[in-house]
């Protein structure tokens, strides 16, 4: 396991300025490089970050400087509790208003401490980036491959860096869990997969995910977390089954596990309100954290 240590990036308040310019959800925030230079593995990358439109909203694209922007609740509110965020968006881009900002803030409001990862994808040329919004929001296995790993080690780096300074944030170590959507919840799962034992988050819910051929054999380890799987049968992405492929890998580790298979919701349903049952997984989720005790304040 590599020393927390190395990640002792620099932290600095910056404006959340990826959304567009929009005022609705646009507030300063603490956030924390995670690299002190250059993310190692993209010595070579210049194109710059920008935010363009996407088929789920405001998209930021050409990540190459991983950060966590965190959202700490009230002193008297917190829990002790920690959740980083991971947003999707197919490895091209960062969905951070949808499945970044809007999730830590539900999570503070709980008494939980979020840190939304800004973490690294493909770095992607004009053409590319219009191409690939004109066209149905894909996952290409092979496109991404390259990028993939990069990605993991900056959620293995952010998971190191909240232990780290968990006294920092008012956090118990031992409490730090990670939630992901899409992309995202394969990040999630590959940390699992990844994390010797005693290094593996303390708890993990990858919603509507989708698994690659780096991911296989998905073989979950006699020590993975316990986890929330939640998904729509009607994932436009065809992800529905694969997200029951987790449920079951997690079974067959027998390993803690739950699922919510909602019949509509399509792919991307994250803090969206369709009028739909599926717009309740965040209370099966409140309801599932309170019962692990991640809700109970720390001592």
């Amino acid at each position: 396991m590599t020393s927390p240590a190395r990640y002792h990036g620099s932290r600095t308040v910056i404006l959340v300025a990826w959304l567009l310019g929009s005022s609705t959800s646009l507030f300063a925030q603490s956030t924390i490089r995670l690299y002190p230079g250059v993310a190692p593995g993209s010595e070579s990358w210049s194109i710059p970050e920008s935010t363009v439109a996407g088929p789920f909203g405001p998209m930021l694209t050409n990540v190459s400087q991983p950060t966590l922007t965190v959202f700490r609740p009230d002193p008297g509110t917190s829990t002790g509790t920690a959740l980083i965020v991971c947003p999707g968006g197919a490895f091209h881009f960062l969905a951070m208003e949808d499945e970044g900002v809007k999730v830590g803030q539900w999570l503070r409001a709980l008494g939980i401490t979020a840190f939304v990862l800004k973490y690294r994808v493909l770095q992607l040329t004009p053409e590319h980036t219009g191409r690939f919004m004109g066209e149905p929001v894909q996952q290409n296995h092979e496109e991404t491959a390259p990028v993939f790993p990069l990605a993991v080690a900056d959620g293995r780096s952010a998971l190191n860096y909240v232990r780290a300074h968990a006294e920092e944030f008012g956090i118990s170590p031992q409490r730090v869990g990670v939630i992901g959507f899409s992309a995202g919840a394969m990040l999630t799962i590959s940390l699992v997969m990844t994390s010797p034992e005693g290094a593996e988050p303390d708890f993990v819910a990858p919603l509507y995910t989708d698994v690659n051929a780096l991911m296989r054999p998905l073989a979950i380890p006699r020590w993975a977390p316990p986890a929330f799987i939640a998904m729509a049968s009607d994932d436009q992405l065809g992800f529905a089954p694969l997200s029951t492929e987790v449920y079951n890998a997690w079974l067959a580790a027998r390993r803690p596990v739950e699922l919510h298979a909602y019949a509509q919701g399509g792919h991307g349903f994250a803090m969206r309100q369709q009028g739909l049952p599926v717009d309740t997984w965040r209370e099966r989720f409140e309801e599932w954290l309170r019962f692990g005790g991640w809700l109970k304040r720390s001592q």
